[in-house]
């Protein structure tokens, strides 16, 4: 599915965001996000982090085995235009430090990282595929860390931008999350409910 194709959750200071499975390889997007741990947890990897790297040619395993791209916690790089048949325009790769240590709170420090990269690059549409990666991860687990990783772009956004109208060039901009329907719903609220700023 192509993200913008993903239901509206809710609007917040002109941002619209949505949740539905996202294809790391098609959607059509100006900034995918995916997240990597530490090398010693190359196993655990996101499927949607595989097919990347499998499209790319290894491209993400070679920055990984190079040293250029540890996947330690919060640190990012962004990669620019990747080639066919991938079709984001650009690439950032964010670092989830230790599987064994990733939890709600972490992970929504790492969705407001995120966002204020969006933010800088001017983005219009963004799909974020940040995620739990425990395939036994429980549904409150996951409704946990889409509450969290919704929090973490709300406040990042809040930080971001001063308060008042929200500048012109973000207006329609568009944030997709990589969410279980079981956790679509908490998004919507932690929006609706979200006190920091005017619509």
């Amino acid at each position: 599915m192509a993200s913008m194709d993903a239901p509206i959750v809710g609007t917040y200071r002109t941002v619209r965001f949505r949740a539905g499975p996202v294809d790391a390889i098609a959607s059509d997007v100006d900034l995918l996000i995916v997240g990597m741990p530490v090398l010693s947890a190359t196993s655990r990897i996101d499927p949607g982090a595989c097919a990347l790297d499998a499209a790319l040619s290894g491209t993400l395993s070679q920055l990984r085995a190079g040293g250029l791209f540890d996947g330690r916690f919060g640190e990012t790089m962004i990669l620019s235009s990747p080639p066919p048949p991938v079709r984001c325009r650009s690439l950032m790769i964010v670092g989830m430090g230790e599987i064994d240590d990733l939890d709600a709170e972490r992970l929504g420090r790492l969705a407001a990282v995120a966002m204020r990269a969006a933010l800088r690059l001017d983005s219009c549409s963004i799909a974020c595929l940040l995620r739990l990666l425990d395939p036994a991860a429980t549904k409150v687990a996951q409704r946990a860390a889409a509450r969290a990783m919704m929090a973490g772009v709300l406040t990042a956004l809040d930080a971001y931008l001063s308060p008042g109208p929200t500048p012109g060039r973000f207006a329609g901009l568009n944030w997709t999350f990589d969410q279980p329907d079981s956790a679509a719903d908490v998004l919507g609220t932690i929006i609706a409910q979200w006190p920091a700023a005017p619509r």
